[in-house]
């Protein structure tokens, strides 16, 4: 993945996310393109494809969830492929990554 190929247009950093892989069961950051989850990694990893234009969130260490969402149904106004959750406490409620509240408190 190129930055030029791919444009980054959203960066989250030092947070905990599952992956599915057996062989790499958490990353700490991911990236996303547009309206599609790009890449799943390292934060350093990922930081070599934030370009200037590029959002970048520190997750400071909430989890972070990506879940399908084909129908833009969990976004109001969204035509995204999925949702992207975080935990910012210990209650075990996510709050969604897009919406004002949860990218105030985690800016």
């Amino acid at each position: 993945m190129t930055a030029d190929v791919m444009p980054v247009t959203l960066v989250l950093v030092n947070g905990r996310i599952r992956t599915g892989d057996a062989r790499r069961p958490v990353a700490d950051a991911m990236i996303v393109s547009g309206e599609r989850l790009a890449l799943v990694a390292s934060s350093a990893e990922v930081r070599k494809f934030a370009g200037a234009d590029a959002r970048v969130i520190d997750m400071r260490g909430a989890k972070v969830v990506a879940m399908p969402d084909p129908d833009g149904v969990l976004r109001r106004g969204a035509r995204a492929s999925f949702a992207v959750f975080a935990q910012t406490d210990e209650s075990e409620k996510f709050r969604m990554i897009d919406g004002e509240i949860l990218v105030d408190e985690l800016s």
